[in-house]
């Protein structure tokens, strides 16, 4: 006979890229199996723009799991068309910030094998038709003896189903739940975060050198920068008023001696401290860096980073009928960026070794004991096959990350400059023994503002 949970849906816990990506996989198989999203947060626009995405080596996932109307609208998330139209490529080069140097590039890719999204548009377009219940925050999950998985909100509901798939980022709720005991790993880096609207002329020295995202370190005293177009005037009918948003992230590491200080520098406490202290790096780099950096508005809000992650550990298990997917199971900095690629094909994996123990429209012969069984060892598999991807590449973003902020560790073998690809080789031997000493020796201080 089948499961008492036949009928019940599957509960998506976050509304994030991957979670909206596998409601829409879901949509698109017509399955009768009911679905039902949650997400903490009140609507769409709650946390703003967001950052920009790489989306590369998981181009096919993405487009195998959409509806193919959503995959015809994939424009909609670009940051500039009207670059990708004309056949501008990306080469998302690497300098040296001190002195203007190119160091490194990729090959040029054309649309079909990488593009540049916002996660705020490809989120919303990934929205589409989907009925998400806002405002609902996970505050405990359990599964009953006969499979029924309880989900519980901070708002004192509940919803019953027969599988939960965890969705909420990085510091999800439902990961610290099932495993209280494990704490996610400080990076010791700091990061502050800038959005700014520039006029075509004012960002141009910047487009010459890549229409889309450039990045760089300072060979002088290890601060690096980021730069990522968001927005263009051609994306919308409305022309973002002409001008080019962009994000500019600064980032130093959190260690003695850094830019002749004696202590580490902390975050400034004031939103006008951060844009000083921006700019007080940026006198000491090359053009158009410094330009652009030094004439960031007064006005402007510029938001602070603590870096973390959690590498999943070798023969993770969950409990009960719940997956774990996308920075839920490996939050990851972001010096490669890699997260959003490895969500995609977390939600592929999960569709091709979990979702058809749950989806199959014929009647089950096996007993509710077998189906069970059956359907562990299918998450087995799949936490298996996800954490000998995203392990490596979480270790391997850390590495990156204090690469990024030791000139003498940038080097072609370097992760931070190494070819992105969806499996590596790579595990805590491989790390950097300097790093991890420095890592361990930045926890808990607090660090001087200058």
């Amino acid at each position: 006979m089948g499961s008492t949970t036949d009928q019940k849906p599957i509960l998506i816990l976050g509304a994030g890229l991957s979670g909206l990506l596998l409601a829409q996989y879901l949509r698109k198989t017509g399955s009768n199996r009911p679905v039902l999203i949650f997400e903490r947060d009140a609507d769409l626009a709650t946390r703003g723009i967001g950052w920009g995405l790489t989306l590369h080596w998981s181009l096919p996932a993405l487009r195998s799991l959409l509806p193919e109307e959503l995959v015809q609208r994939l424009p909609e998330a670009y940051v500039d068309r009207a670059a990708v139209e004309q056949g501008r490529p990306s080469t998302f080069p690497f300098y040296d910030i001190s002195t203007g140097e190119l160091k490194a590039k990729t090959p040029t890719a054309t649309e079909s094998h990488r593009i540049r999204v916002t996660r705020d548009r490809l989120r919303r377009l990934l929205a589409t038709d989907l009925d998400i219940k806002w405002g609902k925050a996970v505050s405990s999950i359990k599964t009953g003896e006969d499979g029924t998985v309880t989900a519980s909100f901070d708002d004192g509901t509940s919803c019953e189903g027969c599988f939960a798939v965890a969705c909420d980022g990085g510091s999800s709720r439902i990961r610290g739940l099932l495993f209280p005991e494990q704490q996610k790993h400080h990076i010791p880096v700091r990061l502050l975060g800038v959005r700014m609207d520039c006029t075509p002329e004012e960002i141009e020295p910047l487009r010459q050198l890549d229409p889309f995202f450039l990045q760089g370190a300072a060979s002088e005293n290890d601060s690096f920068v980021y730069i990522s177009v968001l927005d263009a005037p051609n994306n919308t009918p409305e022309g973002n008023g002409g001008k080019y948003s962009c994000q500019m992230v600064v980032s130093w590491p959190i260690r003695k001696g850094f830019f002749d200080q004696p202590e580490p520098i902390a975050f400034p406490d004031t939103n006008e401290g951060r844009i000083a202290l921006i700019k007080t790096f940026a006198e000491t780099w090359a053009e158009p860096f410094r330009t652009l950096a030094l004439s960031i508005p007064s006005s402007s809000e510029v938001k602070s980073l603590d870096l973390y992650d959690w590498p999943p550990p070798k023969n993770l298990r969950t409990t009960g009928r719940v997956a774990l997917v996308g920075d839920a199971l490996h939050p990851m900095a972001m010096y490669r960026g890699e997260g959003a690629n490895h969500a995609i094909i977390d939600v592929l994996d999960l569709s091709e070794i979990v979702l058809p123990h749950l989806l199959s429209s014929e009647t089950p012969a096996e007993t509710a004991s077998a189906q069970a069984s059956s359907l562990r060892a299918a998450l087995d598999r799949y936490e298996d096959t996800v954490v000998a991807r995203a392990r490596p590449a979480v270790l391997a973003s850390r590495q990156a990350c204090i690469d990024a902020h030791q000139w003498a560790r940038i080097r072609d073998a370097s992760p931070l400059l190494s070819r992105r690809a969806m499996h590596l080789t790579f595990d805590e031997a491989d790390m950097d023994a300097g790093a991890l000493a420095t890592s361990a020796s930045a926890e808990g201080v607090t660090g001087l503002v200058i």
